[in-house]
């Protein structure tokens, strides 16, 4: 039985990367692009649309998740001085790939099961939104931090400590999705959808290890600085 899984951080996939921007513009918070998009789900009953998002989901390190979210983040700075040098000009950017299901056959539902199905892709919706503004509050620290850094003997001593202030952000990120995602596994056999799945005449039989599989988990920080 695969795991399953809402994404965010579960699908965060992370790149930090450091370079020198040449006149790069002064920037107040993050630069933030997000992409929505959707996979599609046959079915026409609570248990066989679960199915079909466990075993077919966006492929999230090797699991499949019933939504996901990509989030990259990038940062570029100029540089001020020599032996005390400063960054000028940092400017961090998010990018964010929000993966959503969508019913291929949802005419053919019957009218509590299409309106369970609502429910459950605003939840989904919800959920990766949440993830989304968890990372730009994570951003938002990682920048104010970054521009209030002393200067140093060097250049590529400055840019050591962003990269480090940005790893520690990074990490404490980390810990708000676990949060996050385990308060979302508390709850999540009460979502109706997947309430009525596990009521499945045929899912009983499994309905222990279904509700086991019911774990929000997520990915780590892959932090890539060139």
């Amino acid at each position: 039985m695969q795991i399953v899984r809402f994404g965010g951080k579960a699908a965060a996939i992370v790149a930090l990367a450091a370079g020198v921007a040449l006149a790069a513009p002064v920037s107040a918070k993050p630069i933030v692009k997000t992409k929505v998009k959707s996979y599609s789900v046959p079915g026409t009953s609570p248990h066989a649309l679960l199915t079909y998002m466990q075993r077919n989901g966006p492929n999230v390190n090797g699991s499949h998740a019933l939504a996901s979210t990509a989030a990259s983040i990038h940062h570029k700075a100029d540089f001020q001085g020599t032996r005390n040098c400063k960054i000028k000009n940092y400017k961090l950017t998010m990018s964010f790939e929000i993966t959503l299901p969508k019913a291929t056959q949802a005419k053919s539902m019957k009218r509590s099961v299409r309106k369970r199905w609502k429910q459950f892709v605003s939840h989904a919706r919800w959920h990766e939104n949440r993830h989304k503004a968890i990372w730009l509050g994570c951003a938002k620290r990682i920048e104010r931090k970054v521009r209030a850094l002393s200067g140093s003997s060097s250049c590529n001593a400055v840019w050591a400590k962003a990269k480090a202030v940005a790893k520690v952000e990074l990490a404490r990120c980390d810990r708000l999705h676990a949060a996050f995602d385990r308060k979302e596994t508390a709850r999540a056999s009460r979502i109706p959808l997947i309430a009525q799945a596990l009521r499945a005449p045929r899912s009983r039989s499994g309905a222990a290890a279904l509700r086991r599989s019911l774990t929000f988990r997520h990915s780590r920080v892959q932090a890539i600085n060139r």
